[in-house]
């Protein structure tokens, strides 16, 4: 089994509303999704994306280092040496892992594919059928967030996540309306993608954890993980790192740090699967229970997040991954299904998703 040919495609889908964190806004993916074939003709997909103000990089330098450096890389090679081809990826461009991630994701649906198996049964097996999400709200008016949050918790979801970081008052009252609108039994968890520093940081949650929160994100920069620290030390609610944590090191070192009570995983920030795996496998080691964010994926994307979810035993509470809701459009024949707040896990081989290429050209941004 050979890897024959391999296209990396920009593609822009606007959002239905624009979503603001603490340190942007986005109004269109910035994803770029990666076509591979191998030698008998099976066709496997990977997604990947970004965002500039967080990452550093934006669409057009994503697709620049797929098509120059790391499509070269892999062709010709096995798809059945992960390992080596993860290798080959880094000897030829150090760091980039979200470019990393669309190949790894097409390696995954082609392995899957030429066993007839769905994905996750290649990478540890089923641990569940379906797959709890969250309610996301972002930067918005409390008012805006409540109606948001009364809606999607009628609709079954359980879990709350609230983006802040930008202003602290307002940021508390609105994680306090939203709690008194859906109740103690609902799961409340904040991001600050990194918008406070040490002191705004301990004068706001030292008033926001008597709202029942299930962990706070980083809301320290990436570097400062000695205020992460103090915070986890400090505060009664766990601290979670997302901004921090990209790689295993990484991971090991929050960890060793007491910076992480808790690991988010995006398995696009952390360049794939493979590589996602051994994080969740030393964070298991050290004791510290991970959770799956997302980077707003088409479904693609979602897919292979919902295979490593079911697959990882360290992977706890509701995902963040679910984002083709947030566009008007998307590039497959079916969506998933989502019911009372949980995803289906996609039971057809690769996957579990069968692209439409009418869209795929229709939303193409090539410059």
């Amino acid at each position: 089994m050979k890897i024959v040919e391999v296209e990396a495609i920009p593609i822009r889908i606007p959002l239905k509303k624009p979503f603001t964190i603490a340190v942007g806004t986005l109004t269109h993916c910035n994803h770029v999704l990666v076509r591979m074939t191998d030698d008998n003709g099976r066709v496997g997909w990977g997604e990947t994306t970004t965002f500039l103000e967080v990452y550093g990089y934006d669409q057009k330098s994503l697709c620049r280092a797929l098509t120059d450096h790391l499509i070269p890389a892999v062709k010709g090679m096995d798809p059945h040496d992960l390992a080596l081809i993860h290798q080959r990826m880094d000897q030829v461009m150090p760091n980039n892992l979200m470019a990393k991630a669309g190949i790894d994701f097409a390696i995954h649906d082609l392995l899957a594919q030429a066993v007839e198996q769905p994905i996750h049964a290649l990478i540890g097996g089923k641990r569940l059928d379906r797959i709890p999400l969250i309610c996301g709200i972002d930067i918005m008016p409390a008012d805006q967030a409540i109606e948001i949050a009364r809606e999607m918790v009628n609709q079954g979801y359980r879990t709350v996540k609230i983006k802040i970081g930008k202003d602290p008052r307002a940021d508390i009252e609105r994680v306090k309306s939203v709690r008194k609108a859906v109740g103690d039994e609902i799961k409340l968890r904040v991001d600050g993608n990194c918008g406070y520093d040490r002191d705004m940081a301990v004068r706001t949650f030292s008033r926001m954890e008597e709202y029942g929160l299930e962990w706070i994100e980083q809301p320290l920069p990436a570097w400062d993980l000695d205020g992460m620290a103090m915070l986890a030390d400090r505060l009664d609610t766990p601290i979670a790192v997302d901004e921090s944590m990209y790689t295993p090191y990484n991971a090991q070192h929050c960890i060793a740090l007491g910076a992480a009570d808790i690991v988010n995983i995006k398995i696009v920030k952390c360049g794939g699967i493979y590589r996602s795996q051994k994080i969740a496998a030393l964070c298991a080691a050290a004791g510290v229970p991970c959770f799956l964010g997302g980077c707003i994926e088409t479904t693609p994307g979602t897919a292979a997040a919902a295979h490593f979810y079911a697959a990882t035993p360290n992977i706890i509470s509701a995902a963040e991954i679910y984002g083709s809701d947030h566009y008007v459009d998307d590039i497959v024949k079916e969506k998933f299904t989502i019911d009372h707040g949980e995803l289906r896990l996609p039971l057809t081989p690769g996957l579990g998703v069968v692209i439409d290429e009418e869209k795929v050209s229709r939303y193409r941004s090539d410059q």
